[in-house]
């Protein structure tokens, strides 16, 4: 097996750590599922954490001697691997989200009412549980599912008198899965082809998506005026026929005829010009003066306006500090007209 290097880690950590592709490069596959998840695992916060924890992560792959001896030492003085405020708060967390995914994707139109609590009651355990192995079990740790399932379904009484216990049935199966099976991964996990590995992302990757694709069409909604609720699916076919979103498309089209006649390089510094960049723009605005003026009407004017708008003129207090700020920015403007003439 070929060693992982160190600066390619980094590298793909850079551009598509987010994503966890540095983890699918070290082959520590759930970490990279849990970060393509939740945006670089917990919104970023994983990815960050990353930057410190990487050469770790390349000696574990390469199974550095170093690193290894390390290891066999924690594993003499602790029989069970200590359970760290990171990774405890991360089994809560995706465990949660993974529950609440699960709420807000089983379509109640087509479900009976009486049906939808027996329904929660079963799935959301089921996921909870999930969502706990697939945390407990990243780098040298693992554990059993089934302890992690017989902690979350010890919950399903709560489903009948509660709305939503989702936390209590993520808490239940975090704390069965570190008491009664967590452990050390004593050998690494077996080398899977790389097809094998994709084959497995794909399909998570579809379930996952297919679940939020469920919510976003059968139980998104906006609420709207007089608190009436709106499908997200209603919601998008109107917005497509809505006056803001055909004036985009209007003024797409314009802007592909304009590229189209002039070439991308023009639009280019028509764009970069409508940003002002060195405040020629704002500064004739100010000074009441067109494009064309020329240095001589630039200094008759910033002379008009600065005894116009001079703070000395003014007794009352109020009229005298908006006198003052407007003095200084004509004064700012004739600087900047006056530097753009001289070159």
């Amino acid at each position: 097996m070929a060693k992982k290097s160190l600066f390619i880690t980094y590298f793909v950590w850079l551009f598509g750590g987010l994503f966890g592709l540095h983890h699918f490069y070290l082959g520590r596959d759930y970490q990279a599922l849990i970060w393509w998840m939740f945006a670089g695992g917990y919104f970023g916060a994983g990815w960050f954490r990353d930057l410190w924890r990487i050469p770790e992560y390349v000696k574990d792959a390469n199974e550095d001697p170093e690193y290894l001896a390390e290891l066999a030492e924690k594993m003499r003085k602790h029989d069970k691997p200590p359970i760290g405020s990171v990774r405890y708060f991360g089994q809560i967390m995706v465990a949660d989200a993974f529950g609440y995914l699960i709420l807000g994707a089983v379509p109640r139109e087509l479900v009976p009412e009486n049906f939808t609590r027996i329904i929660f009651a079963f799935l959301i355990p089921f996921s909870s549980a999930l969502g706990v192995y697939l945390v407990g079990n990243v780098g040298r740790h693992e554990g059993s599912l089934r302890s992690a399932l017989a902690g979350a379904y010890l919950t399903i009484p709560v489903y009948f008198w509660l709305e939503s216990p989702i936390f209590v049935s993520s808490l239940a199966s975090s704390t069965f899965f570190n008491k009664f099976s967590m452990r050390w991964r004593r050998t690494p996990m077996p080398r899977k082809s790389f097809f094998r590995r994709l084959a497995f992302f794909t399909f998570c990757g579809i379930l996952y998506l297919s679940l939020w694709g469920s919510w976003l069409y059968f139980n998104c909604h906006i609420t709207y005026q007089d608190q009436e609720h709106v499908k997200c699916r209603d919601a998008a076919k109107h917005f497509f026929k809505s006056p803001i979103c055909r004036e985009f498309v209007t003024v797409m089209k314009e802007l592909w005829r304009h590229v189209k006649v002039h070439g991308w390089r023009e639009v280019w510094k028509e764009i970069v010009d409508a940003f002002d960049p060195v405040g020629e723009t704002n500064a004739l605005k100010v000074l009441g003066l067109n494009a064309t003026a020329t240095q001589q009407e630039i200094t008759s004017q910033y002379r008009k306006l600065s005894r116009m708008w001079h703070p000395d003129k003014h007794k009352d207090e109020l009229q005298k500090k908006i006198a003052e700020e407007k003095f200084i920015e004509i004064q700012q403007t004739y600087e900047i007209l006056s530097k753009i003439k001289s070159h």
